[in-house]
């Protein structure tokens, strides 16, 4: 039995869609051959990057089974008059495609009836994944979808190519103007274009990967071995693991390496929460640091290339990266200007939702909700401050007002939190209260 395999080629992929893509391509192909009496009788595999989505199929069968099955008609009564047969009877021989000679008599309990067997020839599967892939793949959900030559036909990005083959037979599908072949395409940079696939199945992932192309577990493997080797120039350093950065990484390579770069170590000045939110977000670097824990002036970028021999481009990974952290330097310094006890009226210029007022207004309803509930718990006799839950609540959302949180969107609250440590909270506030009330402020979105 042959393999199969289907390759859409498009631009680069947006690296949060690909995982889900996959999935759903997977279920789609798997459930059409299952329903069209094809299913695989091997492994399931697949082979994604940036610019493709593939799937292979081991084991497939060339054509469906013959289907024989038998079909009750009319009434002998009906079908016979005189013992000769009559249109009922001819009606039906002719839609079961036999002779009249051929059709046999049932006794079912509602009396005697004709019958004929129907053998149903099965189609090729090259016939039937010719007919049925383009609708699974124009069915593919994509949060953004675009369109370029067919308004009908839509995708998350132009294809460019496709490759369907069983063995070493080409199905002839077609999508949005593209009709499948044998060519791929290897490495944008690497390698020298496309690439001929020789056959489905093992031969495909060899093809690619000598045109400098890897699978998504051998990419990871790839870029968790080259972050350990980059990590040991620095004496006693470790990445930072990072499940979600490195899912990402892997979804923005075809042929990853890594390469170490530093920054000023009067950026440590800054807070860590800071620091890894622009190395990881804005840049998708990880995160270098002690065996304590402790930050290091280091940070691992993933390439998409084989290497950088002569550091290019470890020195423009530096220099976007002082720029980052100038721009986060300066937001920090400029929000000290204006404490947190000082931006609670400019909430009043936020809006939260418009049916129900701006953030100041969000404010006042929460520090009412925090009285009663102190009230609760001091009348069950459980202890309680007061003071500290009414400041926290006030001054929750002022991180909202900040420069900082409206370049890092995601650090509000924590924002809040790092504040409120280093700032003048109240007159006379003990040391003490003023970090329950910063712990209070920073952990506000925790689960």
């Amino acid at each position: 039995m042959p393999d199969f395999l289907l390759e859409i080629g498009t631009e680069e992929i947006p690296a949060r869609m690909i995982d889900a893509a996959s999935v759903e391509l997977r279920e789609r192909v798997n459930k059409l051959l299952e329903r069209e009496r094809l299913p695989a009788s091997g492994p399931i595999s697949y082979l994604d990057t940036p610019r493709r989505l593939s799937f292979l199929a081991t084991n497939i069968p060339a054509a469906q089974p013959d289907v024989t099955e038998q079909v009750n008609g009319p009434a002998v009564s009906v079908a016979f008059k005189d013992g000769k047969p009559g249109p009922a009877a001819q009606h039906f021989a002719k839609k079961a495609g036999v002779e009249i000679s051929q059709l046999e008599r049932v006794t079912t309990p509602k009396g005697e009836y004709l019958s004929a067997k129907i053998t149903t020839r099965g189609r090729s599967a090259a016939e039937i994944l010719a007919e049925s892939l383009p609708r699974e793949i124009a069915s593919i959900y994509w949060p953004k979808n675009m369109y370029w030559s067919k308004p009908s036909e839509r995708f998350v990005r132009p294809v460019r190519w496709l490759v369907a083959m069983l063995d070493d037979q080409v199905v002839p599908l077609e999508f949005d103007g593209v009709t499948a072949g044998r060519e791929s395409r290897g490495h944008r940079m690497l390698s020298s274009g496309s690439v001929t696939i020789p056959r489905a199945g093992a031969a495909y992932v060899d093809a690619l990967r000598s045109a400098k192309v890897l699978g998504r577990e051998a990419r990871e493997q790839q870029i968790r071995k080259e972050l350990d080797s980059a990590t040991r120039q620095v004496a006693g350093a470790r990445w930072r693991e990072d499940k979600s950065l490195l899912e990402t990484v892997v979804n923005l390579t075809e042929w990853p390496s890594v390469v170490l770069g530093s920054f000023d170590r009067e950026y440590l000045q800054l807070p860590e929460e800071v620091l890894v939110t622009v190395m990881r977000d804005h840049q998708k670097y990880f995160a270098v640091e002690d065996g304590k824990g402790k930050l290091l002036p280091n940070f691992l970028a993933v390439l998409n290339t084989d290497g950088d021999p002569q550091g290019l481009i470890r020195h423009g990974n530096e220099r976007v990266l002082r720029a980052r952290f100038n721009d986060a330097k300066f937001f920090w310094e400029t929000d000290q200007k204006h404490p947190l006890r000082e931006r609670l009226p400019r909430l009043r210029n936020v809006t939260f939702q418009k049916d129900f007022g701006s953030y100041y207004d969000k404010t006042m309803r929460v520090q009412r909700l925090c009285s009663w509930t102190c009230e609760l718990i001091r009348d069950a006799g459980l202890q309680i401050r007061p003071g500290v839950v009414h400041k926290a609540a006030c001054l929750a959302k002022t991180d909202l007002t900040t420069e900082l949180v409206k370049e890092f969107t995601g650090l509000q609250g924590i924002v809040g939190g790092l504040y409120a440590q280093v700032q003048d909270l109240d007159r006379g506030m003990p040391n003490e209260t003023r970090q329950a009330i910063a712990d209070t402020i920073y952990d506000q979105y925790q689960p």
